[in-house]
C-alpha cells in the first residue's frame, strides 16, 4: 500500500441534488465528496494511482467543469494533491451521521455509538472507499423497499452492485433466507465482506466480484435490487429482468428524475409493470413486477 494517496480535487457551489457526485461516480476512480453547509461549498476528491491516470483524470475533470459552467454550475479549477493514508481515514469519518431510515431501521457508522431501541434493526457500516453509508436518497429508497417487501413472503434477494454491502446486510436482517451480492470493484467486495463480519451475520451471503454484464447467478430471486446509474441499468436490462423470479420484484434506483421516464419505458416495454415509484430531491427509484399487483402496490405505498 502506498504511504500517500494522490488525487485531483475541485469545489463547486453546494450540490444539494447530488447530480455532480452521480456524474463523477460514473468515472472509474474512487472519490470523496463533502458538503460545508456554512460556506455552501461542496468539495470533491478523485483518487488515482499512476501519473498517467492522474493526467487523464485532470483532463476529464477540466472538460466536465467547462461544460458545467455553461449550464450555470460554478466550480473551481482542478488541482492535484496528496494525503497520508492514515489522514484519509479520519477526514471522511467526520462527515457520516447515524441514519434513521424508517421507524425501526437504523444505520450507524462503526465508530459511532448508538443504543438500540426496542426491535430496531441496526446496521453497523464502515464503507471504506466504497459507496454505501445509507445517507444517499437512492440507497434509502432501496432500504425502505427491503423492509416493506420482506413482509410479502419474499425469501431470496440479489444486490447488483453491492458497494459497502448495506442492502445485502439489510436483507438478511429483515428475514431473507438466500442473499447474493456482487460488485465489479474488488475494494467494494472486500468492504462488503468486512461489514458482514462486523454485523455478525451468521447467514452466508454469496458474494462475487463481477461486472454486471458477466454475472451469472445459479438461480432466480424474489427481489433483485440495482442501485446503479441509468445507462448501466438500460444496457443490462435483459440480464436484470432474467434474474427475477416469476412472482418477484425488480427495484431500480440510482436514477436522476429526468432520466427515469426513459428507464421506465425500457423496462415496461419488456414485460414488466411499474407498481411503485418515489422521488427524493433529484433522484427517482422504481419497483417493477411482471404484471399488476394491487397487494404489492398498496404495501409499498404504506408509510
Amino acid at each position: 500500500m502506498n504511504d500517500y494517496l494522490k488525487f485531483c480535487e475541485f469545489t463547486s457551489d453546494i450540490d444539494f441534488s447530488g447530480v455532480i457526485g452521480e456524474l463523477l461516480g460514473a468515472l472509474p476512480y474512487q472519490s470523496c465528496i463533502s458538503d460545508d453547509l456554512e460556506s455552501k461549498i461542496t468539495s470533491y476528491r478523485l483518487y488515482y494511482e499512476s501519473e498517467a491516470e492522474g493526467r487523464e483524470l485532470f483532463k476529464v475533470l477540466g472538460d466536465n467543469i467547462a461544460q458545467w459552467r455553461d449550464i450555470g454550475v460554478n466550480s473551481s479549477e482542478v488541482a492535484f494533491g496528496s494525503i497520508k493514508n492514515e489522514d484519509w481515514q479520519e477526514v471522511w469519518k467526520k462527515h457520516f451521521k447515524i441514519q434513521h431510515i424508517t421507524s425501526n431501521f437504523v444505520i450507524k457508522a462503526s465508530w459511532l455509538d448508538y443504543h438500540r431501541k426496542g426491535d430496531e434493526k441496526v446496521i453497523e457500516i464502515d464503507p471504506g472507499m466504497s459507496f454505501g453509508t445509507g445517507s444517499h436518497e437512492t440507497t434509502q429508497f432501496c432500504l425502505k423497499a427491503i423492509e416493506k417487501l420482506s413482509g410479502h413472503g419474499y425469501r431470496s434477494f440479489l444486490d447488483a452492485g453491492c458497494g459497502s454491502g448495506i442492502l445485502a446486510i439489510g436483507a438478511v436482517m429483515f428475514g431473507f433466507d438466500v442473499v447474493y451480492a456482487f460488485d465489479y470493484d474488488e475494494e467494494s467486495v472486500e468492504s462488503t465482506l468486512e461489514n458482514i463480519q462486523r454485523n455478525k451475520i451468521a447467514q452466508t451471503i454469496k458474494l462475487n466480484t463481477s461486472d454486471i454484464a458477466c454475472y451469472e447467478p445459479d438461480r432466480k430471486f424474489d427481489l433483485v435490487m440495482a442501485n446503479i446509474i441509468s445507462g448501466i441499468l438500460i444496457a443490462n436490462k435483459e440480464k436484470l429482468m432474467s434474474w427475477v423470479s416469476p412472482a418477484g420484484c425488480l427495484v431500480l434506483s440510482g436514477i436522476l428524475k429526468d432520466e427515469y421516464p426513459k428507464v421506465r419505458a425500457e423496462f415496461t416495454s419488456n414485460g414488466f409493470v411499474e407498481i411503485y415509484s418515489g422521488t427524493e430531491k433529484e433522484w427517482t427509484g422504481g419497483v417493477f413486477h411482471r404484471g399488476p399487483d394491487e397487494v404489492l402496490k398498496n404495501l409499498l405505498r404504506e408509510q
